[in-house]
């Protein structure tokens, strides 16, 4: 148990400690006293959800308009628990110049067929040792021309975070370009 998860544990334990003896102690109505042990269940309940954000858990945010892709998990869905399935991205936010920035993000997206076989032909490119990034479309087909149309992985469709749609496509970094090398004169 990590030390960050005991200390908040004992402060929950604290403050549920104090309510019960204000509670015990004090004349107030029992509706008054029922509010208060409902108030401070949901402050736990709002820090947990807030506390999991911090410890690095998969963020259901939507990701960002472009990044790159450092890698992806597929949990496909369990039948037999009746749990849903997710696709997991960990990306890094691009800068105006394309060069990824930050920290990295690991984002989770529903799992759909279409979604997760998209998603299995990104991690096969990068399984070779491509680089990919990302983008952001809303419905748009890319016309950037600095964007090779037989490197694009394609496109699919997920639903933001206001459930509006949102396609986003993968895409091969292109080598750099560097300069050419100048004909050495006189070298034997």
């Amino acid at each position: 148990m990590t030390t960050p998860l005991l200390v908040l544990t004992l402060a929950y334990v604290a403050v549920a400690a104090l309510l019960l003896s204000l509670n015990l102690a004090t004349r107030h109505p029992g509706w008054v006293k029922a509010l208060a042990i409902v108030l401070v269940s949901l402050l736990y309940f709002g820090t947990w959800l807030g506390y999991k954000g911090i410890m690095g858990w998969p963020s259901g945010d939507s990701m960002p308009e472009d990044f790159r892709v450092l890698w992806i998990t597929i949990e496909d869905p369990d039948k037999a628990a009746s749990a849903p399935g997710h696709i997991y991205y960990w990306v890094r936010t691009l800068d105006d110049q394309g060069l990824a920035v930050g920290a990295p993000r690991a984002y989770a997206v529903p799992w759909g067929e279409e979604a997760a076989e998209e998603a299995q032909r990104a991690l096969d490119q990068m399984e070779e040792g491509e680089i990919l990034n990302g983008r952001r479309t809303r419905g748009r087909v890319s016309t950037d021309p600095g964007i090779d149309a037989a490197d694009d992985l394609g496109s699919r469709s997920v639903r933001g975070q206001d459930d509006s749609e949102v396609d986003f496509e993968f895409y091969l970094i292109p080598p750099p370009s560097l300069p050419a090398k100048l004909d050495p004169i006189g070298i034997d």
